[in-house]
């Protein structure tokens, strides 16, 4: 939680201009890979250990904020890659670091020229799913509740948790 912490104070103390920029959202960006990568872990153990909280944590994770979500991870997915490949660059070549303003920029122009198209591809999918629904007289905005299990309230309740993480990681 320092990390966190530490992360929102510096991001307030510290106003400078494309550099400062790039810092915070590598730094957030990696937070939100970390964030993901442990509810990715605990999903996927559930498909081995407990099948049932495996299909239904499924269908949580098709609901339509989760798309938005899954956007963007994608972007920090790609803004992280590519923002790291240019700090190694600079720290390979240190002479490099008086053109970081130039590479920086270019980071960003590289990052919008591919997260924007795949944006757009991921968030139709989303769409398409919703349509999907809409056609059977369902909705994507309706919070799933687990099918045949409505009884067994440990699995709502750890469903309920893995949106609650989600919500609070991103």
């Amino acid at each position: 939680m320092s990390s966190l912490r530490l992360t929102l104070v510096e991001s307030v103390r510290y106003r400078g201009r494309i550099g400062h920029y790039s810092w915070l959202l590598h730094r957030v960006s990696g937070l939100g890979i970390l964030g993901f990568l442990i509810i990715h872990v605990w999903d996927t153990a559930n498909a081995t250990f407990w099948p049932e909280m495996y299909s239904y944590t499924v269908e949580i994770f098709k609901w339509f904020p989760f798309g938005l979500l899954e956007v963007g991870l994608m972007g920090f997915v790609l803004f992280h890659a590519f923002n790291g490949v240019r700090i190694t660059l600079l720290d390979f070549k240190p002479a490099w670091w008086k053109h970081q303003d130039q590479s920086a920029r270019v980071v960003w122009a590289v990052f919008l020229f591919v997260f924007v198209p795949l944006a757009v591809l991921m968030f139709s999918s989303t769409l398409a799913h919703c349509r999907e629904l809409a056609v059977v007289g369902d909705s994507c905005f309706r919070f799933p509740l687990p099918e045949g299990l409505v009884g067994n309230l440990t699995v709502v309740a750890a469903g309920l948790l893995v949106l609650v993480i989600g919500a609070a990681i991103w």
